[in-house]
């Protein structure tokens, strides 16, 4: 992609994004989404990016599904975390800043408090004019997930900032592999479950074969102990409306065709993880 002078305004920000993105087919919005979480992912205070967010930084915008929130598991208190992202909002990264916006958080039952995701806004201002709001879910630190995160380049968002003149984003402190699968598989399995993209994230985050299935099946013992609500290893059984779920999130994604075909290739997957010892 050609380099470009960096735009002076909120205005000409969305002018430049429209105007590459007719030049390489891609969809504005979730082009926006991409830059904002590689720029967000520039101030987190500590922990680890996760989620379907993390995964598109890892993977590439075009293999991933579409998600709003960005998910990130704090390795310090709340309010601390809070606090340290609020203060690198505000002293920015060329010419974006931020504030944080709490949401109501969700009461889901029977599970504690502190251990549902804490829900916030990041609004995000580009030369102090409101450009855009990236949904932000953070997660505490149940099992170390938190701790020594991979720190990940996005070649794709760093190829849109040199053409948008922007200077390369840093990478991205992700959740490792192993921990993400873990902690999609339990969400799979649980009794209940809506979660059919997680059959989706699974497939995308063992595409390239660089997860530790051993590591993978430890982290998945230890996670479904401490959770304390179905047993490792589990077993997926497909949700009532999974097969609309599933199509919705999984349209022109190499992954596997129907919700069905998912779900047989997930539970594939825990035999050969927990096999892996």
């Amino acid at each position: 992609m050609k380099e470009s002078k960096r735009p002076n305004s909120r205005r000409n920000l969305d002018i430049a994004i429209d105007r590459l993105c007719a030049s390489t087919g891609d969809e504005p919005g979730r082009v926006k989404r991409l830059l904002a979480t590689a720029i967000v992912g520039q101030m987190l205070p500590d922990g680890a990016a996760k989620g379907g967010n993390a995964l598109k930084i890892r993977f590439g915008k075009d293999a991933t599904r579409f998600s709003r929130d960005l998910d990130t598991a704090r390795a310090s208190s709340l309010d601390d975390y809070i606090a340290r992202l609020e203060d690198a909002l505000a002293m920015g990264w060329s010419g974006f800043t931020g504030i944080v916006v709490p949401r109501e958080p969700a009461s889901p039952k029977g599970v504690p408090a502190a251990y549902v995701m804490r829900p916030f806004e990041i609004k995000i201002a580009y030369n102090g004019k409101s450009w855009m709001t990236l949904p932000l879910e953070v997660g505490h630190n149940e099992i170390g997930d938190a701790d020594n995160p991979d720190m990940v380049s996005s070649p794709e968002a760093a190829a849109m900032m040199r053409a948008l003149g922007f200077p390369e984003p840093g990478p991205v402190p992700c959740m490792r592999l192993e921990h993400q699968i873990a902690q999609k598989l339990h969400a799979a399995s649980s009794p209940g479950s809506e979660r059919a993209h997680d059959l989706i994230d699974l497939q995308i985050a063992v595409s390239d074969g660089t997860a530790d299935y051993a590591e993978v099946r430890a982290v998945c013992v230890r996670l479904f102990a401490y959770r304390r609500e179905q047993k490792w290893p589990p077993t997926i059984i497909k949700g009532k409306d999974w097969d609309s779920l599933y199509a919705a999130q999984a349209d022109r994604l190499d992954v596997l065709p129907t919700a069905d075909d998912a779900v047989a290739w997930a539970n594939d997957l825990i035999e050969r993880i927990d096999s892996s010892r």
